[in-house]
């Protein structure tokens, strides 16, 4: 015979004893059964719980099960032991999940077995599950029943009800933990997208800091108008070829080019006229130099050539063909010229200050090849000859 779930009486009628030894989860508990208008006291073991029920019968219990002095397996099984106690639903509460424990769930006779964590809303509802379906006059037959977990053997003694119910929580507790599971899996892709999505943007981060760090550089490094490299770069590289000049003996070679009566070409054509000989000027020095040949800005009007395992012969001729190539190019307002200096330094006659030596030479020859007439080549052996 099936019986038809019951009405529930008001909340406010339904007393619930909470039995743990946690003062945190137990006040959680309350608070949670109060807030739905349960009333609600509590017990600190399965000792002190036995001796408030005796006085005062509660309409369901929620146990906790890992107590001192006296577990929830224990006090549940005096309770059902008890003729005028046994028909008070018992939830075990635990975070205990082997299947072992289910097993004394049911030699315990609890009514209902939920294991943490849970969701509030499923615990309210297997409550509001046992108050509607009390135990019915045929739920005292105990049935005995043998289970093998392992290698050890247990015989349970509980009735259909209470066996039905606790297979019944245990699978209720698996989907209840499938949902949970779902719900994190669903969260943890969802954080994953937010990841990638926070990677992607440390990536395209790091890639315009790269981007700026470059741009930094090159304003560093580079002359701002004509896009050659700078005094700075100038100064880094002639010591770099200096070092590499010593350690292999090669010959390294200096050009220092000044573009002849710049100011008066300023004056009569003015600045931008200006700044477009030099920007020009370094065009053509690109265009005329070779690959490990190094041209920069020097200052004003003047630029230098680093040129690498280059001796004095073939430094004239490279001096030579870029002051045919500014002579031979075709201005828009007048002619323009420029006039070199050029010197060589060997291994040979290395010393501490070789790159303020190798300019002081090169400048002093351009300042001969100013004085001869301009837009000449001068190389400062044949300056220290003449002079």
């Amino acid at each position: 015979m099936i019986s038809l779930p019951l009405p529930l009486p008001l909340r406010s009628e339904i007393e619930i004893l909470v039995v743990d030894d946690s003062r945190v989860q137990s006040k959680l508990l309350k608070d949670l059964l109060q807030s739905r208008g349960y009333i609600v006291r509590s017990a600190a073991d399965g000792r002190e719980a036995l001796e408030m029920v005796r006085q005062k019968k509660p309409t369901l219990i929620i146990s906790d099960i890992v107590m001192p002095v006296m577990n929830g397996y224990d006090m549940c099984f005096a309770l059902k032991q008890d003729e005028a106690l046994r028909d008070v639903p018992i939830i075990l509460l635990t975070s205990l999940s082997d299947t072992a424990d289910i097993v004394l769930g049911l030699m315990a006779r609890a009514d209902y077995y939920l294991t943490k964590p849970y969701s509030p809303d499923y615990l309210l509802s297997t409550i509001t599950g046992l108050l509607q379906q009390p135990p019915a006059p045929d739920d005292d037959a105990l049935q005995p029943l043998e289970i093998t977990i392992g290698e050890t053997r247990h015989e349970i003694t509980a009735n259909r009800r209470q066996m039905l119910s606790l297979l019944l929580s245990t699978y209720g507790n698996s989907v209840e933990q499938n949902r949970v599971l779902l719900q994190v899996q669903r969260e943890l892709r969802s954080l994953n997208d937010q990841l990638r999505e926070q990677s992607q943007r440390i990536i395209e981060q790091q890639k315009s800091l790269e981007e700026a760090n470059l741009q930094l550089h090159s304003l560093a490094t580079h002359d701002g108008l004509t896009k050659l490299k700078n005094h700075r770069a100038f100064k880094e590289k002639l010591d770099e070829e200096l070092e590499r000049t010593a350690r292999y003996g090669q010959p390294l070679s200096l050009l220092l080019l000044d573009v002849d009566s710049f100011k008066q070409y300023n004056d009569s054509f003015g600045h931008p006229a200006g700044d477009d000989v030099l920007i020009r000027l370094a065009q053509l020095l690109c265009n005329n130099t070779r690959g490990a040949d190094f041209a920069a800005r020097y200052g004003g009007e003047e630029f230098a050539v680093l040129l690498p395992n280059t001796d004095k012969k073939w430094a004239i001729f490279m001096a030579e063909r870029l002051r045919t190539a500014i002579e031979g190019e075709t201005w828009p307002h007048r002619a323009v010229t420029a006039s070199f200096g050029a010197a060589t330094f060997h291994e040979s006659n290395h010393q501490s200050e070789a790159g303020a030596a190798l300019i002081k030479a090169a400048d002093k020859a351009l300042y001969h090849s100013k004085r001869s007439g301009r837009n000449r080549v001068t190389h400062t052996d044949d300056a220290a000859e003449s002079g």
